[in-house]
């Protein structure tokens, strides 16, 4: 057992206020942090709203660009059942724009992809964070 002196005691309790003060500055730019943190959200919150109406659009395209596909298909066999004559440098150059729309849309499908599997990486992420245990 060590024997405590006044001046120790009291120097103890000194240094114990110093840090209280220190903890007390410290939470106060946490919670500022937290204020700036909570905005933020609000915002990656309306951002992801967003992308949902995104993703919707993307889906349009797909389902559109599936349509035309179809359309293109019926027109196809309708002339070969007919047994209407095709203009070999007509159906190349529809092709071609058909190959043209395709990877274009599978450029942007990749894009979107992307994007939102690192969006919601970091989402998930960022949540597990923020529910595990000070």
């Amino acid at each position: 057992m060590t024997t405590l002196t006044h001046p120790a005691v009291h120097q103890q309790h000194h240094d114990a206020e110093c840090e209280h003060v220190m903890w007390l500055e410290d939470l106060g730019r946490w919670r500022a942090e937290h204020r700036r943190a909570a905005s933020t959200l609000a915002q990656v919150q309306a951002a992801l709203l967003e992308h949902e109406a995104a993703l919707e659009a993307h889906a349009e395209a797909v389902r559109a660009h599936e349509a035309h596909i179809r359309h293109h298909e019926r027109t196809l066999a309708d002339d070969l059942r007919q047994a209407i004559p095709f203009e070999p440098k007509e159906l190349a150059q529809r092709h071609e724009e058909f190959q043209a729309e395709h990877e274009h849309a599978r450029e942007a499908h990749e894009r979107i992809k992307a994007h939102h599997h690192k969006v919601t990486a970091e989402i998930n992420r960022l949540s597990r964070d923020l529910n595990a245990p000070m």
